[in-house]
């Protein structure tokens, strides 16, 4: 018998809650009750830290909120830290996207246990709660147990936010490391882990005051992020902008390429292609319909046979996309992956004819995910195919239309998946 992927999830996020709730019965020293107001500001100061995450282009989510919780876990112990954790694992933009309830107490779950996991690991290397010492100098917070905690906490977390991916997107561990950005964990894990031994010493040195102290190199940190950050807003609009363009021409294409990027970094996964690799690839599925804006309406939204001259228009698309996205400097990795992304492996393509190994690797996953996509989408001159009927498709123009081996590990990839519905929330997109 098949386990659903819901059951899976449900066992996981259960697993995990006893998990920590042992934990949490088993660990010294007790929660310090004169240390409530300093567990309340940390708790307050790690909600914000993570309210204020942002993205970095190729880098991911930057939050200072680690920093915080490693230092309350060598300034009052590891209960109080885990409450300080769980404080900050569901943010206000996880209520607005409607993050799914079970994904929420997961994240909650998962940083109390990887917090839980690395104060046992710190009280057993000899480190000492700060907090509970009258003993002055930095030789109080030794260098090996508080490195032991730090990677403690950080691998549990990945560990355990790795296993979640994997079941809920059906990938393996290693496809989900694939899309994992390491460089800058390592660089963030490192500055981070820093941070937060200075954040203790603080505590420790000044008490409360120290926590207002905090707000110095917390402000520094965050100023010193601000240029990326509107950097990455920016990418972002363009990105949205150009989509939005689109899908104002077409109705029926709305939600479309959403779902083909959704379904091209999950190939991208599958096929290891390198990080960077996987974030063009993304960006390229986002915007590889941007040449339609040249394409008359009428023609977009027909529902019967096109005309030779309204087919030439619809041919023209990738060129138009190519010219637009080369007006864009941030961009210009992508224009070859858009431009060839109707090519086909026997020649029959267009707009160059190209065959196989001429065709870049990043368009030919495009076009598999691009192709489903539109099997699997409502049209007004047809029904959706669904996913049976979609794969079995995909099987007939396998060498022909498409590249054979990236068929063959699409399907592998969605081979846990009984409808589209279930596919389309797994991958996080949303439905035509």
């Amino acid at each position: 018998m098949t386990i659903s992927r819901k059951v899976r999830l449900s066992g996981l996020l259960v697993l995990v809650i006893i998990a920590a709730a042992v934990m949490a019965t088993r660990t010294w020293p007790p929660f310090p009750s004169n240390q409530a107001a300093v567990t309340v500001m940390l708790a307050g100061l790690t909600f914000l830290t993570e309210a204020l995450a942002f993205e970095l282009p190729l880098l991911g989510t930057v939050s200072l909120a680690f920093a915080i919780d490693l230092a309350a876990l060598l300034f009052l112990g590891p209960l109080p830290a885990a409450v300080v954790a769980a404080a900050g694992a569901i943010t206000p933009q996880d209520i607005r996207d409607r993050k799914p309830v079970r994904s929420m107490l997961f994240n909650v779950a998962q940083l109390i246990l990887s917090v839980l996991v690395a104060g046992a690991v710190y009280l057993a290397t000899g480190g000492v709660v700060l907090s509970l010492t009258s003993e002055a100098g930095p030789s109080v917070l030794t260098i090996i147990p508080a490195a032991g905690a730090a990677l403690a906490m950080h691998g549990t977390n990945i560990l355990l936010v790795t296993a979640y991916i994997s079941v809920a997107k059906g990938l393996s561990a290693r496809e989900v490391w694939r899309g994992q950005r390491l460089g800058a964990y390592l660089v963030s894990f490192i500055g981070l882990a820093f941070l937060a031994a200075l954040m203790a010493q603080l505590m420790r040195v000044s008490g409360w005051i120290g926590i207002v102290l905090l707000l110095l190199p917390l402000a520094v940190a965050r100023q010193t992020f601000q240029a990326y950050q509107n950097l990455s807003q920016a990418y972002s609009e363009t990105v949205r902008s150009l989509v939005a363009a689109i899908e104002a021409k077409d109705p029926y294409t709305r939600g479309h390429s959403e779902r083909v990027a959704a379904y091209s970094k999950m190939m991208g996964l599958k096929a290891q292609l390198p990080s960077p690799a996987v974030q063009i690839l993304e960006y390229a599925a986002l915007l590889h319909d941007v040449g339609k804006i040249g394409v008359d309406r009428d023609t977009l939204v027909k529902d019967t046979r096109l005309s030779a001259n309204e087919f030439n228009q619809i041919r023209q698309h990738p060129a138009v996309g190519k010219t637009v996205l080369e007006a864009v400097e941030f961009l210009e990795d992508i224009v070859p992956i858009v431009y060839a992304h109707h090519e086909r492996p026997d020649g029959a393509g267009y707009p160059l004819g190209l065959s196989m190994d001429e065709i870049p690797e990043e368009a030919r996953i495009l076009a598999v995910a691009d192709s489903f996509d539109a099997m699997t989408s409502n049209r007004a001159y047809r029904r959706p195919m669904s996913i049976g009927e979609a794969r079995a498709e995909l099987t007939r123009v396998r060498g022909s239309q498409l590249d054979s081996a990236l068929v063959d590990l699409f399907l592998e990839s969605i081979s846990a998946f009984d409808s589209i519905e279930e596919l389309i929330e797994a991958i996080g997109a949303s439905r035509a």
